[in-house]
């Protein structure tokens, strides 16, 4: 028998084996939870015994601690026909498998774009306008200071940076057919993003658009970035983000949102 014939058999055989245990394991699934607590050994009962007293001294209500056990059953009793106790299955006395289920450690999710926009724009407005804030506090008159810094400015100027780098992280990622980041998005991009920013800072530059954009006392754009800061806090909190504006590829959350 040839080795590529004896790897295709033992393939096979592998496959077969795992269709056969996936096929018990569902036919474990269907019986009653009382036969399978009747067919559990004395070492697996105790198990379940201690689980369920721990649950409940955790504050879990005796049904919700049944039902819990319950679809944990057809997994212990399939470790213990395998010789396999309770304990083992699970790495775990009972307490601390108790704790596992009362605390369950939450796997972090991806943040979706629409997020990590908000997160960048609120940022980048925020060291904006502290940084305008600060300057104006430094120059006699704040009137001297650029047209360019003017409120309405600066908050778009940090919404199109929170765009940006989000697209910017987006462009990056290794095209599905060649492998490589599409470099020609990130190089358009950049020059596309630069040239809308450049023309609407030059618009709201226009004297008779002062009415709308002006350039606000040092204190004042401080406030602004105490709120817009405060803002990305109450939305991290909310939905759990963690990581760095900076960074936005390696953002991640606890709770999950509609994409």
């Amino acid at each position: 028998m040839s080795e590529e014939k004896q790897v295709k058999n033992a393939s096979q055989a592998e496959l077969q084996k795992q269709g056969q245990a996936e096929a018990k394991m569902e036919s474990i699934k269907q019986e009653n939870p009382e036969e399978l607590r009747g067919k559990l050994s004395n070492k697996n009962k105790d198990y379940i015994y201690r689980l369920k007293k721990e649950l409940v001294a955790g504050g879990m209500s005796e049904g919700d601690a049944d039902a819990q056990i319950d679809g944990l059953l057809p997994e212990i009793y399939d470790a213990q026909i395998k010789g396999q106790p309770a304990n083992v299955l699970f790495g775990a006395a009972p307490k601390l498998k108790a704790s596992q289920i009362l605390h369950p450690v939450v796997k972090p999710e991806r943040v979706p774009d629409k997020l990590v926009a908000l997160d960048g724009a609120l940022f980048y407005t925020a060291m904006l306008t502290v940084l305008f804030g600060v300057l104006q506090l430094f120059t006699d008159n704040s009137k001297s200071t650029s047209s360019g810094s003017g409120i309405l400015t600066l908050i778009v100027m940090g919404l199109a940076m929170g765009w940006y780098f989000t697209k910017y992280n987006t462009w990056m990622q290794p095209d599905p057919k060649t492998g490589k980041p599409a470099w020609g998005k990130v190089i358009w991009g950049l020059l596309g993003s630069l040239l809308i920013i450049m023309l609407i800072v030059f618009v709201l530059s226009i004297p008779a658009l002062s009415v709308i954009n002006p350039v606000l006392p040092g204190w004042a754009d401080i406030l602004v970035a105490a709120a817009a800061y405060g803002i990305r806090w109450l939305v991290r909190r909310h939905y759990g983000i963690e990581g760095t504006s900076l960074s936005p590829d390696k953002l991640t959350m606890k709770k999950k949102v509609n994409q």
